[in-house]
């Protein structure tokens, strides 16, 4: 099934309830049809004939928003209308509901304000600009007051040449951002904004609040903090780190998991004191 909203670039929370005649495993899409690798939401969920609600977040939107929704033994979409026109009838949208976007009241500096803007920019054009030049140089992105920058490289290489296995570092004295492409494609838009929001704490939050630049939990919870506060998706936040551990399981993240975890539901109900005292 396929929904195209007239989203206008407009923040909004989309709310549908998806009911099957048999419990089925769904995939839930929903991207950008003008701009290749630019998903919003990619995530999945178990539903029966009582129907699912899912609720999804948009502080950013593009022009036109494709939802899509189809069994996840499919990958993807095309295949599903080749190969599943039967199973197609079984699923049912019963409700839509626009709402406007919940957020959070938080102080944001001038230069947060500012690299939220340059993030969102980026977040939503990663999949079509452009990477390392074929003399090797990174393309090079700055925001609108020149403070900011992103180097964007196919992968990121160490000093010694060698590939590194993170999708982002951010330069602790120079601010300078490097992001991998291979790596940004894989995400959606909200979760390369989780990763770009905590690449900016390690230098530009962390110390304002009495923590290293280098603390990497420290630089968790401060970019969850903008990043929920202004409307993004726990669920991707979620992904997003999931899919970054998974690249280096070790005890230390597996840590930090359980902490941005903590804080999101804490976030969510409203009990973060213990994290600001």
């Amino acid at each position: 099934m396929q929904k195209v909203v007239p989203s206008n670039k407009k923040k909004f929370n989309l709310e549908f309830t998806v009911g099957t005649q048999m419990p089925t495993n769904l995939k839930i899409q929903a991207y950008d049809k003008n701009k290749q690798y630019s998903f919003y939401y990619n995530i999945q969920g178990k539903v029966d004939d009582k129907g699912r609600i899912f609720d999804l977040k948009f502080p950013i939107s593009p022009d036109e928003l494709v939802i899509q929704i189809y069994p996840d033994k499919f990958d993807n979409y095309d295949e599903f209308r080749r190969f599943g026109n039967p199973i197609e009838k079984q699923i049912l949208i019963k409700e839509t509901k626009i709402k406007p976007l919940k957020t959070y009241s938080i102080w944001l500096s001038k230069d947060d304000r500012s690299f939220i803007d340059f993030a969102e920019w980026f977040s939503n054009n990663a999949g079509i600009l452009s990477a390392t030049n074929p003399d090797g140089v990174p393309s090079i992105y700055k925001s609108s007051n020149g403070k900011f920058e992103i180097d964007y490289f196919n992968i990121i290489k160490n000093k010694d040449g060698n590939y590194v296995s993170t999708p982002a570092r951010i330069g602790h004295n120079s601010g300078i951002i490097e992001v991998s492409k291979k790596d940004f494609i894989k995400y959606t838009v909200q979760g390369r904004m989780a990763i770009l929001l905590h690449e900016y704490s390690h230098k530009y939050v962390n110390p304002k609040v009495g923590l290293k630049p280098q603390d990497e939990i420290g630089a968790d919870v401060n970019a969850l903090n903008m990043y929920l506060s202004l409307g993004y998706s726990p669920i991707e936040a979620h992904l997003v780190f999931l899919k970054v551990f998974a690249t280096a399981n070790n005890e230390f993240n597996h840590k930090r998991y359980l902490v941005l975890n903590d804080f999101i539901q804490k976030f969510l109900n409203g009990g973060l004191k213990e994290y600001y005292k």
